[in-house]
């Protein structure tokens, strides 16, 4: 599980990264990526964020994704990266040859009480071969995702809003 916590002081986001996650499995046949909010707030892990992808195969070309985590500010009424400890880093999730989802969860600290935070995922996605990038997409979470047949998407959501 990847872990930040979040705090807002004085107008200064702050977050801090604990211990890496990465979920891959097999998924249906599609040409189109996309990802998505699959864990928002839930009773049992208090303040967590999942972002789930799918990623279609291009050839042989190897599978990577970063995910990253946005933050929705209110003065500016702009979404804004979460500039540490938002970020998973480029993970390969496949060789290539097939769709594959893959995803992370963050952890952030909860708003004070009557707060709340609005969160999304940006994601990039690149096909490689070798250390080159032959193809490259930009995702934002997205809802319409969601399959009673996998634990993992039972939920999904374009944003998550964690309030107090």
């Amino acid at each position: 599980m990847r872990r930040a916590q979040l705090a807002v002081l004085g107008g200064t986001l702050a977050v801090a990264l604990l211990g890496p996650a990465s979920a891959r499995a097999q998924a249906p046949a599609s040409r189109t990526p996309w990802a998505t909010i699959n864990t928002c707030d839930p009773p049992q892990r208090p303040a967590s964020v999942g972002v789930r992808v799918a990623i279609p195969n291009r050839r042989d070309l190897a599978q990577w994704v970063r995910i990253r985590m946005q933050f929705f500010d209110r003065r500016s009424r702009a979404w804004k990266v979460v500039r540490s400890g938002g970020d998973a880093g480029f993970t390969k999730l496949s060789d290539g040859g097939g769709r594959v989802l893959g995803g992370t969860t963050f952890m952030f600290t909860q708003p004070r009480a009557g707060g709340r935070l609005k969160l999304r995922g940006l994601v990039d996605v690149e096909w490689r071969r070798g250390r080159r990038a032959r193809s490259r997409a930009r995702l934002i979470t997205e809802g319409g995702h969601a399959d009673p047949a996998d634990p993992l998407l039972l939920v999904s959501q374009p944003f998550c809003e964690i309030r107090r």
